[in-house]
């Protein structure tokens, strides 16, 4: 247990997620999956010096995707995104993204909980929740 000298401030506090970032081994590709299968906007990235996109998921919150020749492997991961790291992205209802992820012919699974929620994969392997809102406060 920490002595009193030792204790943290508490009055700064986190406000939010600004960005969450996933490697991925073609920036292209994931920038075009997610602005297909989500909807998502490009926004402006200055030149760092690697291939990557920074996409907006609305509220001033984005997603920054990072090129790497080897990103995390997909072998020994659990089929269900919900077993697996993931981050969650709150929409209105999960059904109109059901019916894109099958026009597309790509899988999901339903959240076990009994939620109106679904998982999914991008090309490289990372999980994605969709959490529909509907009917919550």
């Amino acid at each position: 247990m920490p002595d009193a000298d030792n204790r943290l401030d508490p009055s700064p506090e986190a406000h939010g997620v600004d960005h969450v970032s996933l490697l991925v081994s073609n920036a292209r590709r994931a920038r075009d999956f997610y602005v297909e299968v989500l909807g998502l906007a490009e926004l402006p990235r200055p030149d760092l010096g690697f291939p990557g996109a920074w996409l907006s998921l609305g509220g001033g919150q984005a997603l920054h995707l990072l090129e790497l020749p080897n990103p995390d492997g997909v072998d020994g991961r659990p089929e269900h995104g919900g077993r697996d790291r993931h981050f969650a992205l709150r929409v209105e209802a999960t059904a109109p993204f059901a019916g894109r992820l099958e026009a597309k012919g790509l899988a999901f699974t339903r959240s076990r909980s009994g939620r109106d929620a679904l998982f999914f994969r991008d090309p490289d392997g990372n999980a994605v929740e969709l959490v529909g809102t509907k009917g919550f406060a």
